[in-house]
């Protein structure tokens, strides 16, 4: 674990040593942070360590399953004492998603057989936070602004207005085709969140930072989408598809980190299965980002 909490965090940000001290301490008192802290390094050692990836992916894969059955177990007797505890076993089961590569047939918020194994962690997330957001973060977890954060570089500003544009023509166009009024706006409101997020994401780049520090940008689209736009999605319609697609372009600037890496393909991947032969166009802009075609 010392050598994955680096990869797990921004060192410089981490002012109060989360990850290098007070995540490891959670584990000694709290067993589902601890085999979840397991589970996370076996599944890096798989990542770097092919020839041996299947011994470690099984390693990582009981930890997991003690991990989950554990927090499982404490939910309902989550309070002020322990909700940090259990944010962080929550947050841990996420990661360790993502960390073990994409799987066929789920593309996190849809899948091609019923409803998404990903999606139901972070609603498990999202309970958490809502019913107990200001006694999580506080204490250790207290947000810890990054002054290094400041505008978007020139060397950037045009490749991110490249990307806004064409997410800018991608609203008109739904707005052109999508008659109820209210769907409309269910759309607009991710897609402009969408942008949102890029704009965060560019300064962030510009401050010479990517991969895991972009983490909570691309999983914040999710976490504030309406529940509509969430059904739309599950519902594979084409229209949320597409915005889905643009999506997945800040998670091509997440592939620095282990744990991110082909996510990016996969999402947008699964939406062009999906997506009908009519409308393919609408996601050769991200497909040519992900590709590696944009920058």
């Amino acid at each position: 674990m010392t050598t994955t909490y680096k990869t797990l965090a921004d060192e410089e940000g981490d002012t109060h040593g989360v990850w290098s001290n007070h995540v490891p301490r959670w584990g000694i008192s709290f067993p589902s942070i601890l085999h979840l802290i397991l589970s996370l390094s076996a599944l890096h050692l798989a990542a770097e360590n092919p020839d041996s990836r299947a011994e470690y992916l099984a390693q990582a894969d009981d930890h997991f399953t003690f991990g989950v059955r554990s927090v499982t177990a404490v939910l309902a007797l989550l309070n002020s004492e322990n909700c940090q505890l259990i944010y962080m076993s929550a947050a841990l089961i996420c990661l360790a998603y993502f960390g073990r590569g994409p799987r066929i047939g789920e593309y996190l918020v849809f899948s091609q057989s019923g409803q998404s194994e990903w999606l139901v962690l972070l609603r498990g997330v999202r309970s958490i936070l809502t019913t107990n957001h200001e006694r999580i973060f506080t204490g250790v977890l207290t947000p810890v602004p990054d002054d290094s954060i400041k505008e978007v570089s020139p060397a950037l500003q045009t490749e991110l207005d490249q990307h806004l544009s064409q997410i800018q023509a991608l609203r008109s166009w739904i707005t052109s085709q999508v008659s109820d009024v209210a769907v409309c706006e269910v759309y607009a409101a991710s897609i402009e969140d969408l942008m949102s997020i890029l704009r965060e994401a560019y300064a962030i780049r510009s401050a010479g930072k990517d991969g895991i520090r972009l983490m909570h940008l691309a999983m914040g689209w999710i976490y504030r989408a309406r529940e509509e736009m969430i059904a739309l999605l599950e519902a594979r319609d084409p229209y949320a598809l597409v915005v889905y697609a643009h999506w997945s372009i800040i998670l091509r600037y997440m592939q620095s980190c282990w744990l991110m890496r082909g996510w990016d393909e996969h999402v947008v991947g699964g939406v062009r299965a999906l997506l009908p032969v009519e409308l393919q166009g609408w996601i050769e802009y991200p497909l040519s980002v992900v590709a590696g075609g944009v920058s």
